[in-house]
């Protein structure tokens, strides 16, 4: 069977996210904190590992191509709950932590696309809504888009979604908020379903309030070390004439 030219092409992510985890079971192997079962989290890894290679060995249209990207993150949210409860300062299992941390992060926006595509055949991977009102802390042009984020800041994976992007930076509605001059690595799908994974600093954020409770909490974050592709893609994006608009 072809594969469905509309589906998100998991493979790329899958890739990244097992690359990453190999770095993480050298950093598992160093690990010398009791209270922790070696066994259990290098076993849960290879699980993770193993359904990550069955993404990259199957097309965007067949069951193990979705099903794949779940049981990942499943197997991965188990590791990092593991690496936190045991509440060590070991700079190892940190490392793991936050490695591990960065695969969920890669691994969430492309999960969310596999979801609402499963109810709705060809959807996009994100839905655009048209230009943005200007804000004298964004100079470069803004688009409207609403984007499932996953990012991960030291040992910690986050989720939220994106109000605007431009070329230099996004707005990512969360409560989560990381402090301003946070460092963060953010994923995120366009809506031609191209992955961006790239490194952002917090160089703002709003709280949320009851004087305009309509007003999502969120953050502003600047791009650094955009890789061409990426930022090919996000210019491709938000010089679209006329922008697209999908309904919900």
């Amino acid at each position: 069977m072809a594969p469905d030219a509309h589906k998100i092409e998991a493979a790329k992510p899958a890739q990244m996210a097992r690359e990453i985890l190999g770095e993480a079971l050298g950093q598992i192997q160093d690990i010398r904190s009791g209270g922790l079962d070696l066994e259990v989290i290098t076993t849960s890894i290879a699980k993770a590992v193993r359904a990550l290679f069955a993404v990259q060995s199957s097309q965007p249209d067949e069951r193990a191509h979705v099903a794949g990207v779940c049981e990942a993150m499943d197997h991965l949210r188990h590791t990092l709950a593991l690496l936190q409860d045991v509440r060590s300062n070991e700079p190892a299992v940190l490392g793991a932590a936050s490695t591990i941390a960065r695969a969920l992060a890669i691994l969430y926006p492309v999960s969310k696309v596999q979801e609402r595509q499963g109810g709705a055949p060809g959807s996009p991977a994100s839905i655009i809504r048209g230009p943005v009102a200007d804000d004298a802390r964004r100079h470069e042009k803004r688009l409207a888009i609403e984007a499932d984020i996953g990012f991960q800041s030291d040992t910690n994976f986050f989720t939220g979604f994106s109000e605007d992007i431009s070329s230099g930076g996004l707005f990512i509605a969360s409560y989560d908020l990381r402090p301003i001059g946070a460092t963060m690595n953010i994923n995120f799908t366009l809506p031609d379903g191209h992955l961006v994974s790239v490194t952002g600093v917090v160089r703002w954020i709003r709280e949320y309030t009851e004087l305009h409770p309509d007003m999502a909490p969120g953050m502003g974050v600047q791009f650094q070390g955009l890789k061409h592709e990426d930022e090919r893609a996000i210019n491709r994006f938000l010089t679209q004439r006329p922008p697209m608009f999908f309904e919900e």
